[in-house]
């Protein structure tokens, strides 16, 4: 199949002609406003949760904490409809996209209030300073003395958190990695919006890209699932540029390339794995899409095409090639052996992963069965969401470039898998779960957008026999209560998720080999400070392990990519 711009479609989907500078100038402060009140939304639900006191190693304790998140949450969501219905009397386009964007903050700061609350009275994050965010620290650390940082990982991370624990915090990474931890759990929301509103109005922007990021949010390492949910959308709008770069000029869409590559320089540099499970289905995309620019075009066409993308893969390289040229060299001598629960399972399932559930769940066997030859529900959802994405939205960007993914992460997935036992090599592949669930639930979510499109033109085509003349003064009304109830629906929905992701990492007993584990040994371990977490069982703790620090390295004792054994666990039910 050959892309080409989208010249054919009918005339309802056609783009609207391109808007003139002042019009563009205000859609860029309208733009910074709306970022500026999703961020604002996200802080302050952040900054109420702040004040719940209670004790995170006490269930009833857990329990009253995620109610009362989720109070703060419903007063933030009445303020944002009471808000919207006020200035939509005067502004509604501005009202939508504020009120939008006010829940889309809402959406990830549950998330990240969850984090306060469960690590409250202690300066650990989740899992102290073990296990991968143990590496990070002393990555960090590594910054601050000098020491190279491992080839293959992206740099950004450590370098952030060196800053960050040197400017606030005194020198505790402890605690740095605690707080910007929920920092980009609070910015998760923002972040993926504002990134999905460069392709969709508001609204469908928080109800697919919002949505399609829910499953994905990991209160350990929350700055990967930013990264995933931000660089597909970015790819797209790269690909809807470079699909109609004739139309926006070359200054123009060589500024844009530009700015969409300086957006995946940071992304790279704070978490590549992403690239690496796109990267085929990307590079066969702009390949077909460059083809199809040159057989409408000529060689015009395929030059215009030509100058966004290089100018984007200029910036890029510019300020992400070095590690890139790391990247790549240690791609061949780096092997991942370590091989663990999600290797067992079976490679083609990729809806839920076991890591939520508690020991005893998983033991009883699986993936759970699925009702149609164990194919569950959801996953048929998804099967026939990508199916009417497909025929409703071939040539659209969005379409071309979430399916490009998605083909791209089940290959390179299934390579790997295929070739696991004679490499005696995972290479990461069961994190390409994430990636398949967020493309596969954002093209259903296209799947309505599209076919609410096509329902909008049918109407349009027989608004007069269908509505009377006495009904328009109410048909009038329905835009606004039609936003109001996508605000509230999807605000229950963020705050029911996020809920229960909060309460999946809730401190629990290590005996029941569940995610709350890692918060447990929190308040376990003793601080840098010398002293225990206030809410250490019986006031006692595992000992501090200090850092490594300056230029010196021992022998590695341990395999590459083996995890550190936890500390030892207190044989205390926390009560």
């Amino acid at each position: 199949m050959i892309v080409t711009a989208p010249s054919s479609a009918p005339a309802a989907e056609k783009r609207a002609p391109r808007r003139p500078s002042g019009g563009l100038r205000r859609t860029f402060a309208l733009s910074l406003a709306e970022g500026a009140v999703s961020l604002a939304s996200a802080a302050l639900l952040l900054w109420l949760c702040l004040r719940i006191r209670i004790n995170p190693m006490d269930r009833i304790g857990q329990v009253s904490g995620l109610a009362g998140i989720q109070l703060r949450l419903m007063v933030m969501m009445a303020l944002t409809v009471l808000l919207y219905l006020l200035v939509s009397r005067w502004k509604p386009g501005a009202a939508t996209r504020f009120g939008a964007a006010a829940v889309a903050g809402l959406a990830t700061a549950v998330i990240a209030a969850g984090n306060v609350v469960s690590l409250r009275g202690t300066a650990w994050p989740i899992y102290a300073n073990w296990g991968d965010v143990g590496n990070l620290q002393q990555w960090a650390y590594d910054v601050i003395d000098g020491v190279a940082l491992p080839a293959m990982y992206p740099p950004g991370f450590p370098h952030l958190l060196a800053w960050t624990s040197e400017l606030f915090f005194d020198g505790d990474m402890g605690k740095a990695t605690k707080w910007v931890m929920i920092g980009f759990l609070a910015l998760s929301g923002p972040a993926v919006y504002m990134a999905w509103r460069m392709l969709l109005p508001p609204l469908w922007a928080l109800g697919i890209g919002v949505t399609a990021t829910l499953p994905v949010i990991d209160p350990y390492k929350p700055y990967s699932a930013l990264v995933l949910a931000v660089v597909i959308p970015v790819f797209a709008k790269m690909c809807d540029v470079v699909l109609h770069s004739t139309e926006l000029g070359r200054r123009r869409s060589a500024a844009t390339g530009a700015g969409l590559g300086l957006l995946l320089a940071v992304m790279f540099l704070l978490y590549s794995g992403w690239f690496l499970w796109s990267s085929v289905g990307v590079v066969v995309l702009f390949a077909m899409v460059l083809a199809g620019l040159a057989r409408s075009g000529g060689i015009r066409g395929l030059v215009d095409g030509l100058v966004p993308l290089a100018s984007a893969l200029a910036v890029f390289l510019a300020l992400a090639g070095t590690y890139l040229v790391r990247l790549l060299g240690s791609g061949a001598t780096t092997k991942d052996a370590y091989f663990y629960f999600d290797t067992w399972v079976d490679p083609a399932y990729f809806t839920m992963w076991a890591s939520g559930t508690p020991g005893p769940l998983r033991s009883l066997g699986w993936p759970p069965p699925g009702e149609l030859a164990g194919v569950g529900l959801f996953t048929l959802v998804l099967v026939a969401g990508l199916g009417v994405a497909l025929t409703l939205g071939l040539r659209q960007p969005m379409v071309l470039t979430l399916a490009a993914c998605t083909a791209s992460a089940f290959l390179l997935r299934y390579w790997y898998a295929a070739h696991m036992e004679r490499d005696q090599a995972v290479q990461l592949y069961p994190r390409t779960s994430h990636q398949l669930m967020y493309c596969l639930i954002a093209l259903t979510g296209l799947a309505l957008y599209y076919a609410g499109k096509r329902v909008r033109v049918w109407l349009r085509l027989h608004e007069a026999a269908l509505r009377g003349g006495a009904r328009r003064t109410a048909a009038s009304r329905r835009p606004r209560a039609g936003v109001v109830g996508a605000l509230c629906a999807l605000g229950l929905l963020f705050g029911l998720a996020g809920s229960a992701t909060v309460n999946a990492y809730m401190p629990q007993d290590p005996g029941l080999n569940s995610s709350g584990q890692f918060a447990w040994f929190s308040h376990n371990i003793r601080q840098a400070d010398g002293q225990c977490p206030r809410y250490a069982v019986k006031g006692e703790c595992s000992p501090y392990v200090p850092p490594l620090r300056g230029p010196y390295r021992p022998p590695a004792v341990q395999k590459p990519f083996e995890r550190l054994t936890p500390p030892p666990a207190l044989s205390v039910t926390p009560k």
